[in-house]
Parts: C-alpha cells; sequence; structure tokens
C-alpha cells in the first residue's frame, strides 16, 4: 500500500504555490510527507483540458492515489471534481479550499474569465458522482463578494464537513495569505 502524500492543486492565478501552498509543504515535509504542487496553465490559458493532462500524468505514475490527500483552491476545485467522475477516481481525502466556478452565476466581467469557468460549471454527473467522496471538508472565508450562496449550495449538494473562517477572503495572493493554521491542523488530523 502506498504511503499518504498530498496534492496541492492551484487556482486560476496560480498564486496557491507561492502563497499558503509553501507553508503547507513545508510544514508537511517537516512531517515527512510528501506533497506535490502542479503547475497548470493559468489565466486566459487555463483550461480543464490543460488540468486533466497535467494531473493525469500523476494518476498513470501513481503518484495519485486512493491514499492521496487533495487540497484544491478555487477553479481546481470544479475541474478536480470532474476528473475524478471521468477517471473514477476517490482520494483518501478531498480539502475544497473557497471552490470557486462550479456554478454559473451571472457576471458583469467580460475578460477571459468568463470562458474559462464554462468550462469548470458542473454538470449533474459531477454532482452524483461527488457522493463517492469520504473525507471531504470545504473551508471556506467570510469573502467580500457575496460568494455565501455559493458556498450553501455546496455545502447542500456535497454535504462536506464545512470548516467557516473569518478574515481570509478568497484565501489568495491579492489578500497575501501565507499560511492557514486551520488547514495545518486539519491535516494533522487526516494523515
Amino acid at each position: 500500500m502506498n504511503k499518504v502524500n498530498v496534492f496541492i492543486l492551484h487556482s486560476l492565478n496560480g498564486d496557491t504555490l507561492k502563497f499558503w501552498g509553501q507553508d503547507v509543504k513545508e510544514q508537511l515535509n517537516k512531517m515527512n510527507i510528501e506533497t506535490f504542487m502542479p503547475n497548470f496553465p493559468i489565466r486566459e490559458k487555463s483550461s480543464y483540458n490543460n488540468f486533466n493532462k497535467v494531473l493525469t500524468a500523476y494518476l498513470v505514475n501513481k503518484k495519485l492515489s486512493g491514499n492521496s490527500i487533495v487540497i484544491c483552491h478555487s477553479i481546481a476545485n470544479p475541474y478536480f471534481i470532474r476528473f475524478c467522475r471521468e477517471h473514477n477516481f476517490v482520494p483518501k481525502s478531498f480539502i475544497a479550499v473557497a471552490p470557486g466556478a462550479v456554478y454559473y452565476f451571472p457576471s458583469t466581467r467580460t475578460d477571459y474569465t468568463v470562458e474559462v469557468k464554462k468550462q469548470a460549471y458542473l454538470k449533474k454527473e459531477d454532482f452524483e458522482y461527488g457522493k463517492n467522496f469520504k473525507n471531504f471538508y470545504l473551508i471556506y472565508s467570510d469573502e467580500e463578494d457575496g460568494n455565501k450562496e455559493k458556498f450553501t449550495r455546496f455545502k447542500k449538494d456535497f454535504n462536506p464537513k464545512d470548516i467557516y473562517l473569518k478574515g481570509y477572503n478568497h484565501f489568495d495572493g491579492y489578500h497575501r495569505i501565507y499560511k492557514i493554521p486551520e488547514l495545518i491542523e486539519l491535516l494533522n488530523k487526516l494523515i
């Protein structure tokens, strides 16, 4: 049986890897837990197909396995849920941090995010497949952009154990989130 490892799958802008992802990796390295932080194409080059291609390589080489704890930030969440369904894969644990683009919500934006998000919106079969996840957690915060409805729906649709935190916004580089001690605490319990 493979040893537990951790994957940190980054957001649309990739800043997860430069900010709190680094702290998670450092903390896990102290515990001798192998941690993977794949680089996916970002911003306008982000796509489910690119995400799938990169992550499939880890599945094929068995680094990503049923013993993996997967932490997804923002758009990585719907991409990962779809990936799991398409590959009939279930990780040991799944931690959804501020899941983005799971559902369609009207927006006044006209930039590249409109087209990128269209690829991420989940379908009925993705929600059905989500019932297979065990040790499923949702970490979200008091975002300033009115996403409470999105997280409420996510909780209802997937039934994860939810962890509500204050002051983390979207857990992104814009808000300079370098550490999430509550995430480290959760990982300590799951490992």
